[in-house]
């Protein structure tokens, strides 16, 4: 099973990331990989809170479903249905307190569909591939959190 990590110290309270990272539907706002997301359950938050979200133009999506949701402090959340090459894929989010900000941590936990095929396909190109993601996604958080501004398709220069 392949670990990535991504972290990124945010300049803000953890209740003011918390109140970010658990607007489910909002994902668009901060991450740059996801160009729309919704809720699609009824619920907002919690385990088993569903979102949908979009990615690019080309028409990849993942469904997702939040799990192990404990306030303020971190949650998971499980890609159930996608047309991208997983064959599974929960990722981690966690927060900490360090002095006057916040770390965030994520670190997706996958698979890629297609057996022995998969596996080198990861080894590729896969892993920095997702990587990358993981590493844009709390980048786009922090910019978020400390702007206040949408992120889009791609960060700003820092």
């Amino acid at each position: 099973m392949p670990r990535i990590t991504a972290t990124a110290k945010i300049n803000a309270s953890k209740e003011q990331v918390w109140e970010v990272l658990a607007d489910l539907g909002a994902i668009y706002k901060w991450n740059p990989g996801v160009s729309k997301s919704y809720l699609t359950s009824g619920l907002a938050q919690g385990d088993g809170a569903e979102r949908h979200c979009d990615l690019g133009t080309k028409g990849d999506f993942l469904k997702e479903r939040a799990l192990d949701w404990r306030e303020g402090e971190g949650f998971k959340i499980e890609v159930y249905d996608t047309n991208l090459p997983l064959k599974r894929n929960v990722v981690t989010f966690s927060l900490q307190s360090d002095g006057e900000g916040t770390v965030v941590s994520v670190s997706p936990d996958y698979e890629l569909k297609f057996g022995p095929i998969g596996v080198v396909m990861d080894l590729l190109f896969a892993r920095r591939q997702l990587q990358r993601g993981m590493e844009d996604l709390v980048a786009g958080l922090k910019y978020h959190v400390e702007t206040g501004e949408l992120v889009g398709d791609s960060l700003p220069d820092a």
